[in-house]
């Protein structure tokens, strides 16, 4: 497991955890549930659309404030990491933590 700490505040605001952990399932699910729980804006990054947005809506059900967002990234294209950080610029949000 590689976790790659960009910038580390006294108050978390946006953390992306990506598919090195696997935010769709298992140790990744659970840390973005965790983080949101903890009131972290969380941006999965992930292969399986489909998989993320039931932990997504998982997470929703048991939070209702959580602040939870999906975004497609696959680390093995370099087009598709292009894109997501093009996405995730366009959101105007800080990262405080990339995972």
């Amino acid at each position: 497991m590689f976790v790659c700490y960009i910038c580390i505040q006294i108050l978390i605001e946006v953390v992306v955890v990506e598919r090195t952990i696997g935010a769709s399932s298992g140790l990744g699910a659970e840390t973005a549930r965790v983080l949101a729980l903890r009131g972290v804006h969380v941006i999965m990054g992930v292969i399986e659309m489909i998989d993320a947005y039931n932990v997504k809506e998982s997470i929703l059900k048991q939070i209702p404030t959580a602040k939870v967002d999906v975004m497609k990234l696959d680390l093995s294209s370099m087009a598709s990491v292009y894109h997501f950080a093009a996405e995730f610029n366009s959101t105007s949000l800080p990262l405080n933590i990339l995972m």
